[in-house]
């Protein structure tokens, strides 16, 4: 089965190859339709540029399954924006009314990602539990490249007269920075 489905990709790739030179030979046959060819690519070029640059914002998904997980779609490029943006979410988040700590444990900031060719990405768990049956199984364990941060808060000592959260920031699994943004000890 595995070879047939080769096979039919192979054809399907060459014709689609005969195809784009066949165009290509009819664009470069007349100097107008090169020029048009050139100017409609440089169009979508700058259309998609600005798309990016102003239409694409990023966004903070919250999991439906779990309250503590939220994905980062679109995260801007500079990391001070991301770091500044993820602080103000968790302070967001632990500011709420009815929001205690013994409700989670860290709150945990993933890149988002659709996966392909057989992984979900972490997009599958918006609405889905982490799943563990053998070769299927979708573990957040398997996307630590895409971990941004982490918040952790704690109480300060057995009693629990006080408080101390870190959040951590992480790039490629290697962390970077940490942030203390609460320190109500004693």
């Amino acid at each position: 089965m595995g070879i047939v489905i080769i096979i039919l990709l192979v054809i399907v790739l060459g014709l689609g190859l005969v195809l784009l030179f066949k165009i290509f030979k009819w664009v470069f046959h007349k100097k107008g339709r090169v020029v048009w060819m050139f100017t409609l690519l440089a169009g979508m070029v700058v259309g998609i540029s600005i798309n990016n640059l102003f239409f694409v914002k990023m966004e903070f998904i919250r999991s439906q399954v779990y309250p503590n997980l939220f994905l980062i779609k679109n995260p801007v490029d500079d990391t001070a924006i991301l770091h500044q943006s993820i602080k103000k979410k968790v302070l967001q988040y632990t500011a709420a009314e009815g929001v205690t700590p013994k409700e989670w444990d860290t709150l945990r900031f993933y890149e988002y990602s659709k996966g392909d060719w057989g992984e979900s990405g972490t997009a599958y768990f918006i609405k889905n539990k982490e799943r563990r049956d053998g070769m299927t199984a979708e573990l957040l364990g398997y996307y630590k490249r895409l971990l941004i941060a982490e918040y952790h808060q704690q109480a300060c000592d057995i009693k629990g007269s006080g408080h101390l959260g870190k959040l951590k920031y992480y790039n490629d699994y290697e962390q970077i920075k940490t942030d203390t943004l609460l320190n109500s000890c004693k």
